[in-house]
């Protein structure tokens, strides 16, 4: 396992606020089933974003855990739309607009 954030499950009561402070990454997800939390080692880029806002001490970054910046970056570009300057922006503004006035009559 690498540096990653780890839930005591004992302490977990899946009330997932964990979950929203990971808002880059998305590496916490809740496990219905046993209604608990869970940390993804591929996305969790050890930022303890988590760990400060669990009201439970439930989640915990290793003491000698420091965040994978890269990791974070890498993540952060694949699930973000380039943004448009100039004329080509305006065009998607004008767009949307539209479709949001067609949505409105229907």
């Amino acid at each position: 396992m690498g540096t990653i954030a780890v839930v005591n499950h004992e302490r977990c009561v899946g009330c997932e606020l964990c979950t929203r402070a990971c808002g880059v990454t998305h590496a916490i997800a809740l496990n219905l089933e046993r209604n608990w939390v869970e940390v993804s080692e591929e996305l969790c880029w050890a930022c303890g974003a988590c760990e400060r806002m669990c009201p439970f001490s439930a989640i915990m970054l290793p003491p000698w855990a420091l965040p994978n910046k890269a990791l974070r970056d890498a993540i952060y570009a694949q699930t973000r739309r380039p943004k448009k300057h100039g004329v080509a922006a305006m065009q998607d503004l004008e767009d949307e607009d539209e479709e949001l006035a067609g949505s409105r009559l229907h």
